[in-house]
């Protein structure tokens, strides 16, 4: 199957017309397969313009329609015989007499689709056979089906094909539930097709029928065994570009990955979070408005707190407890939405994008405020009921630290960039004289770059609490390698920035065969992977 990718709708309508066109020039007597739908009106347009500009002639052409619905009057504004009419025949020099659909007002539905097939025979077989594809893959009205049907022949309609076309009519009510359609066999037998597809809505269809086999799921995938097809679409139907929300305390950060895995695109905006109407209101503004740049065919959202069933619960200082906010995005965006915990996004970006991207099971630890993590098995994110990766409350001390969650010795109240803060201060308020001491007074409070900066200038105060920081954070790392056993452990937070400072003291305490690494993705791990969620 050859591929033409084009720039939008405009353009697909233009090759499609050329193509069209040097048919007719080459073969002025050709028998055309024609489709209806929204997306062959574009390329019929500008054949009726070709036409009236003398360049090329439909006089000699005979023409097929693929479809038509059953029961409907030719008269019905509705019918295809009414648009093929309105949209083509009537801006054209055609003879009307050498235009075919289908008839849905026959009393014999059976003997019209046996004469249908008669009359194709009897003008040579179809030339040029002209497709658009449905969202479920189907061509014509052929629907995915274990059984299709090779010939012409009367079909019930699927529900997805009843609400898409429903746009059309008064109301789903009003569409026929069943339509006369050539079948699978019938344009096969076409010397020629051109597949069309446009829109983010065809992408999913499209990425399936080209990557995919051959199966009856995807009717349109049968175009493969045929040596002449061409499938002409929009950068929309073909690109797979997907937003990736991930939403911070201060910040919500916004990045759009294509099908490369390449950020293209990044953004963010300030989080007003007064309450979750102006919180999902920001979101939604923001998303739309990337969406009139980028062919968006999904949103992911990384989000702190505990996701079960969906519904958020336990996230501090956002506005976001007790909401499915999938549901609540999906209603108002065009595309699907899937909603992670945060640091299951950073994980799965690492894992599929960064240093992880080699290998197929990944934990990634978080070390921040707190102390946050992401399961990835076999390049998939493992959610558990929702709050799987909560490793910082592994409980490393019997009767330890009080933790937030209500336990005590929690890995997160010893390992975590807060608890060294704690020990460094603690340290330097018990050893006055020391450079931990002075550089506590200078600033006020000290950080983890200021207990670096100690550690280099030789203060052996911060070198202690720094060791014995090490020293839990290789206790947790041991005791996820022994239940995971992963092919890798990826460091992330703020604190990784010191590099090997940070990095080479742990794989000197680790003593065993498991990788352990620092993200290369940094602070774009958490948009990246939300959007490959």
């Amino acid at each position: 199957m050859r591929v033409i990718v084009c720039e939008n709708y405009n353009e697909m309508s233009k090759t499609v017309a050329k193509l069209v066109a040097s048919q007719l020039t080459l073969k002025p007597d050709s028998v055309l397969g024609l489709a209806t739908g929204s997306t062959p009106v574009g390329m019929y347009n500008i054949l009726a313009d070709m036409c009236k500009e003398g360049e090329i002639s439909f006089k000699e052409v005979t023409s097929f329609n693929l479809d038509e619905y059953y029961p409907i009057s030719p008269e019905n504004d509705q019918s295809y015989r009414y648009f093929m009419n309105e949209n083509l025949f009537s801006k054209v020099d055609i003879d009307i007499n050498n235009t075919f659909v289908p008839d849905g007002s026959t009393i014999d539905p059976k003997a019209e689709c046996k004469s249908y097939e008669k009359k194709i025979a009897q003008a040579g077989g179809i030339d040029l056979q002209i497709l658009g594809i449905g969202k479920n893959g189907h061509i014509g009205f052929n629907e995915p089906d274990a059984n299709l049907n090779s010939q012409t022949h009367l079909t019930d309609l699927t529900e997805s094909t009843i609400k898409a076309n429903s746009r059309f009519f008064a109301s789903s009510d009003d569409v026929p539930k069943q339509a006369l359609t050539m079948g699978i066999g019938s344009i096969l037998r076409a010397k020629r097709i051109i597949l069309m597809a446009s829109g983010v809505s065809k992408h999913r269809v499209v990425s399936e029928l080209l990557a995919g086999g051959i199966n009856t799921d995807i009717p349109a995938s049968m175009l493969k065994l045929h040596s002449q097809v061409i499938l002409v679409c929009d950068k929309a139907a073909y690109s797979s570009e997907r937003l990736g929300v991930d939403i911070g305390g201060t910040e919500i950060k916004f990045g759009v990955v294509d099908e490369n895995n390449n950020l293209v695109y990044q953004d963010s905006i300030p989080t007003r979070n007064e309450s979750q109407q102006v919180l999902i209101d920001d979101i939604v503004n923001k998303c739309e408005d990337i969406m009139k740049e980028h062919p968006i065919t999904g949103v992911g959202v990384g989000t702190p707190g505990i996701i079960r069933n969906g519904v958020i619960m336990n996230i501090a200082n956002l506005p976001l407890c007790n909401v499915n906010l999938s549901n609540v995005l999906s209603d108002r965006l065009p595309v699907p939405v899937e909603v992670s915990n945060d640091a299951n996004c950073a994980a799965l970006g690492e894992a599929m994008c960064g240093v992880g991207k080699l290998v197929k099971n990944v934990v990634m630890v978080t070390f921040g405020t707190g102390i946050g993590g992401g399961i990835v098995v076999d390049n998939k994110i493992y959610q558990g009921r929702g709050s799987a990766g909560e490793i910082g409350h592994i409980c490393i001390e019997k009767d330890g630290r009080q933790c937030g969650c209500g336990g005590s010795g929690c890995w997160e109240k010893y390992a975590s960039v807060t608890a060294l803060i704690d020990s460094a201060t603690e340290a330097a308020k018990a050893n006055a004289d020391s450079i931990l001491a002075s550089l506590l007074k200078d600033n006020g409070k000290l950080t983890g770059r200021l207990i670096f900066q100690a550690i280099n200038e030789g203060c052996p105060v911060a070198k202690d609490v720094f060791d014995n920081y090490i020293d839990y954070v290789v206790l947790g790392l041991k005791s996820i390698a022994y239940v995971f056993d992963p092919d890798m452990i990826i460091l992330s937070g703020g604190i990784t920035n010191a590099g090997n400072a940070f990095l080479n003291p742990i794989l000197d305490k680790m003593d065993m065969d498991v990788p352990v690494t620092i993200s290369a993705l940094k602070s774009d791990a958490g948009v990246i992977g939300a959007a490959m969620m």
